[in-house]
């Protein structure tokens, strides 16, 4: 733990990359449009917002959710296999480089998922090409409750559920976060923070 609130291994606390904005068209400083994760959250953030914890959808977390798929793959690569039909086991080994493939992508469109905690709401930054981004603002938080399925638990993951006075918001799952009791914790302290009975976000390691 530092003197500026956050743990070993995070991003710190920071501001906005970006000072002023005038108006659309007209801010000397525009918006990163860069490809790493943590360029596009950036691009994302308001003039003084400030950034409290910032994780990445667990990469581990999904390959285990996928781990029925690779199993019911093999198993039927070797049924193929098995039957010694030339053209059958060249169609399975296909069907399993386009599902490593799909796996792939999907890995990476993890990776590049980013759920960012500030003092104004909670955000998610989602998408390789197609990019977006979701956000609750603290005053609409009602609820937040932590799940864990048995696969999570051994990959050490877990699922926050976000209620909030916005039903129609399609941001309310943050899913596969690492280190699960910390991310949880936070969001606990930054709603005592909002509710007055915290003066300031300060997170401790114990």
């Amino acid at each position: 733990m530092t003197h500026t609130g956050h743990r070993p291994g995070s991003r710190p606390l920071r501001p906005s990359g970006r000072t002023s904005r005038p108006g659309a068209g007209q801010s000397a400083q525009r918006a990163s449009r860069g490809w790493h994760p943590d360029t596009i959250v950036d691009a994302y953030l308001v003039p003084g917002e400030r950034v409290v914890l910032e994780e990445t959808r667990s990469v581990r977390g999904f390959l285990m959710n996928q781990l029925l798929w690779f199993c019911v793959v093999i198993l039927a690569t070797l049924l193929v296999a098995l039957i010694g039909e030339a053209l059958l086991t060249s169609l399975a080994l296909l069907a399993c480089l386009g599902f490593a493939a799909f796996v792939a992508i999907r890995a990476l469109q993890a990776w590049f998922t980013r759920y960012v905690v500030t003092d104004l709401r909670v955000l998610r930054v989602s998408g390789v090409l197609n990019r977006r981004a979701e956000f609750i603002p603290w005053t609409k938080i009602t609820d937040i409750t932590r799940t864990e399925s048995l696969l999570q638990w051994w990959a050490r993951t877990a699922t926050i559920c976000i209620e909030s006075a916005n039903d129609g918001s399609g941001f309310r799952s943050i899913e596969d976060v690492d280190d699960p009791a910390y991310f949880y914790r936070v969001l606990v302290e930054m709603v005592d923070r909002k509710q007055g009975r915290l003066k300031d976000i300060s997170i401790s390691d114990q």
